[in-house]
């Protein structure tokens, strides 16, 4: 159990990346409440979805990598378990902050 517990960022790393490869390999469809991104923009139509959701992959894979490298350098002994959790649910909403920004930029008129 101990194992577990020492590892645990490593494990949320590789979990963030393994549904990154789902939202790639299965991209959600058009409309779903339940499965991937909705914002205001995502749900306007089928281009802006598709755009979503591959940028919203990419800034869960980058949110996955670096939980992996915190994980692996054994960083977790300086970070508390609590601050982890506070770092990925900042790093989330920023995410979708961004993909928010990037798609009001690109499709100004949806």
């Amino acid at each position: 159990m101990a194992n577990f517990q020492w590892n645990t960022d490593i494990y949320v790393g590789l979990f963030l990346i393994f549904c990154t490869m789902a939202i790639l390999l299965f991209p959600p469809k058009f409309g779903n409440r339940y499965y991937g991104i909705t914002t205001e923009w995502t749900v306007k139509n089928e281009t802006i979805w598709a755009f979503g959701h591959k940028l919203f992959a990419v800034s869960i894979l980058l949110i996955g990598l670096i939980c992996l490298t915190i994980g692996s350098f054994k960083l977790h002994e300086a970070i508390p378990s609590f601050a982890m959790v506070f770092i990925i649910f900042v790093l989330w909403n920023i995410s979708k902050f961004f993909i928010h920004m990037i798609l009001a930029n690109k499709f100004p008129n949806a």
